[in-house]
């Protein structure tokens, strides 16, 4: 891993706080309404001795004081198996990022070590709003692919594997492990380092829990990237330098099968010194040459869409989504719908368009993982007069089958499209308002909540006021997995006597979460 690969270019600790915060809290896969940009203004005075405090333990007591839980969300993966997702307590949130920013100098040169490039995982400015990023198909993806090239040469065999769990699985004090080394943090374990500055800190993310990273926080990443880039340089270390990794996914060109064979053994015994494990289901060895890309992604961009010019009628797009069907169903991942759809340039002619959003729409409404792309790669994309009442049609179908089904991120998708296209949902009475309160889902019912307000559902809108006034009798972990609906449904001086100060005080800003 480089440092270019992995800081950015130079990166300063102040922009990776500031990223990390306003850009980081909330997972890429929620829909665009939830935000945290300028949490990074709104540290409180009791936070922002995180970065200068001297005194071990007076930085774990604001540590401890900044613990919290966190809220629960799952999101469907491409096999319609839900994913769960953690988004962090802000408090917990601001004050992992603020460990970050007082170590950040320290990360960069520990993940600058292999002399060389591993990860193809980076940190980078972006452009557009979110301006940190953790990503691996940037400007480098030529040169990546130049290197793999390269790496292929002279190889009979191909290794790879990834991490079983990886994210859930990491200790969080083997932080201090990879950045310090096991017996001396072993042996000090309350001194001031900056690996457990970052153990404490990445604990309080999770309620104290040492077991597990939350999926979805950017900040996850980067705590992943110190483990993993540690255990990089020790496999690097044995000669074994001709592989690749994308986050926990790895791959290795062998000249021998009995290299391949000793290049996961040595990768096995490396991530056990951190608790880890390779995943048996995705470990393999296979003879070369093999193909750059899957064989499904060379079979789609071979398709006469791909190199079509000019304006484009429906048939092109019709077999292009009959070929990732089929190709889906022959490997068993409909990530290759995600794919194809994307593929479809904008030039389709009126007729096409209307058709294949409605095709696109059919299949999104079959297999709901895909709703998230199709705001960017299919309603604006594909646009034409009219195209609304579609949308709508598809919320409204999306919404009952998250609500049946106890799929709250596509309840969210429905919801967010209704804010954002501007109509109502005509299913949403308060009978499925109550059916998606029950799910106890803290995201989907923020944004019911809103909808219910806006909508005049009066029966929904009392469901999810005694569903608050509950919470606030209830302990303070169990108010922390449903935070950002304790701090939407009330004012900063009933949080306070809730127990929550930090969502009082931030209340008090006029600070939002939700932009509806």
């Amino acid at each position: 891993m480089s440092t270019r690969q992995t800081t950015g270019r130079g990166l300063s600790a102040t922009e990776a706080f500031v990223g990390l915060v306003d850009y980081g809290l909330f997972s890429e896969k929620l829909p665009p309404c939830f935000t945290s940009e300028g949490l990074s203004g709104q540290v409180p005075q009791s936070l922002q001795s995180v970065t200068t405090e001297t005194n071990p333990k007076k930085l774990w007591k604001l540590f401890a004081q900044a613990s919290h839980d966190y809220i629960r969300h799952d999101v469907l993966r491409d096999s319609n198996v839900p994913r769960p997702l953690g988004v962090p307590h802000p408090e917990s949130h601001l004050a992992q990022c603020l460990a970050i920013q007082r170590t950040w100098t320290n990360i960069k040169s520990h993940c600058a070590r292999p002399g060389q490039p591993v990860s193809r995982v980076f940190v980078r400015k972006m452009s557009g709003n979110r301006v940190f990023q953790m990503n691996y198909k940037g400007p480098e993806r030529f040169t990546n692919t130049e290197a793999d090239l390269r790496s292929m040469t002279g190889a009979a065999y191909v290794a790879h594997t990834d991490i079983s769990s990886c994210f859930p699985s990491i200790y969080t004090h083997s932080v201090p492990w990879a950045l310090h080394g096991v017996l001396k943090a072993k042996k000090d374990r309350w001194g001031l380092t900056h690996g457990n500055i970052l153990d404490r800190a990445t604990q309080g993310t999770r309620h104290g829990q040492t077991n597990g990273l939350l999926i979805g926080p950017q900040t996850s990443n980067v705590v992943a990237e110190i483990l993993l880039t540690k255990v990089d340089q020790a496999v690097l270390s044995k000669g074994y330098s001709n592989y690749v990794r994308y986050i926990d996914d790895y791959t290795f060109y062998a000249k021998t099968r009995d290299e391949a064979e000793g290049f996961l053994r040595e990768l096995a015994l490396e991530l056990r010194k951190f608790e880890l494990s390779l995943n048996p289901r995705k470990t393999g060895v296979l003879s070369m040459p093999r193909p750059l890309d899957d064989d499904w992604v060379r079979e789609l961009n071979s398709s006469p869409l791909a190199s079509m010019r000019g304006t484009i009628g429906i048939g092109p797009p019709r077999a292009l989504l009959d070929l990732a069907l089929k190709l889906a169903r022959e490997v068993d991942a409909y990530r290759v719908l995600n794919y194809a759809i994307k593929m479809v340039p904008s030039r389709l002619n009126l007729g096409a368009r209307r058709l294949f959003v409605r095709h696109v729409v059919n299949l999104a409404l079959r297999y709901p993982y895909l709703a998230p792309i199709l705001e960017e790669h299919l309603f604006r994309k594909h646009r034409y007069e009219g195209i609304e009442a579609l949308i709508q049609e598809f919320a409204n179908e999306l919404l009952l089958t998250g609500s049946k089904r106890l799929y709250p991120d596509a309840v969210c998708q429905a919801l967010y499209f209704s804010f954002e296209y501007k109509f109502a949902l005509p299913a949403l009475d308060d009978a499925v308002g109550y059916a998606i309160v029950s799910m106890e889902d803290c995201l989907s019912t923020v944004l019911l909540s809103a909808y219910a307000r806006s909508h005049g559902l009066t029966p929904t809108r009392r469901r999810i006021r005694r569903r608050v006034d509950q919470l606030r009798l209830f302990p303070s972990q169990e108010q922390d997995r449903q935070w950002l609906l304790l701090y939407q449904l009330s004012q900063p001086k009933t949080l306070r006597a809730a127990g929550q100060p930090f969502l009082a005080d931030l209340k008090s800003s006029g600070f939002q979460f939700l932009n509806v």
